[in-house]
């Protein structure tokens, strides 16, 4: 069976989260925050994002428009949601 990774980003400023916001708008992906519980038991406000594709393009763009934000995934479901190191 096929692992399915989960993605999601979390702004870290103002800027951050209303470039975010208004992008995923913009493609019909998911564009409300959620609280989200990591493996260290803190709660995050963040986007899931359909696919790491997503990740890679604000990433991308993160010098050139001053982006700052963290970005966490799961493989499963079930599984401990945890911080991506680039």
């Amino acid at each position: 069976m096929e692992r399915k990774t989960n993605w999601f980003i979390e702004p870290l400023n103002a800027f951050t989260n209303e470039v975010i916001a208004k992008e995923l708008a913009k493609t019909a992906d998911v564009t409300e925050n959620v609280q989200l519980k990591i493996s260290d038991g803190s709660f995050h406000s963040v986007f899931q994002v359909p696919a790491y594709s997503t990740i890679a393009k604000f990433k991308a763009g993160s010098a050139k428009f001053n982006l700052k934000f963290k970005v966490y995934c799961s493989s499963s479901k079930n599984a401990q949601v945890r911080l991506w190191k680039f």
